[in-house]
């Protein structure tokens, strides 16, 4: 049995009302959150000051566009440790990082 668009339509928006805030959108505070878990060890990332290792937040922004940080956290190397970030954990530590400026 074929059910029309209308049909389904309440359906669908259940579904959409039902994503987490932190997923429909860019959470700055959970990027906070990561970043002072994961990066403040070596990064300055915000009030938190850091070693001389790696550069502060404020900086790589203000060098790099959004979608260059973004592809270096989805794969990160060097003396970066070896985490697993998930794409919207990523948007979520760059809009932390734009808040910065």
């Amino acid at each position: 049995m074929r059910r029309s668009i209308p049909a389904i339509l309440p359906a669908i928006a259940a579904l959409v009302l039902a994503v987490p805030p932190s997923l429909a959108a860019d959470n700055v505070d959970a990027g906070r959150t990561i970043a002072e878990t994961w990066c403040s060890p070596c990064h300055a990332t915000g009030k938190r000051q850091a070693s001389d290792i790696a550069s502060p937040f404020s900086d790589i922004l203000a060098r790099r566009t959004r979608q260059d940080i973004a592809t270096f956290l989805a794969d990160p190397h060097g003396q970066m440790p070896n985490i697993q970030l998930a794409r919207q954990q990523i948007a979520d530590i760059i809009a932390y990082m734009a808040t910065l400026k």
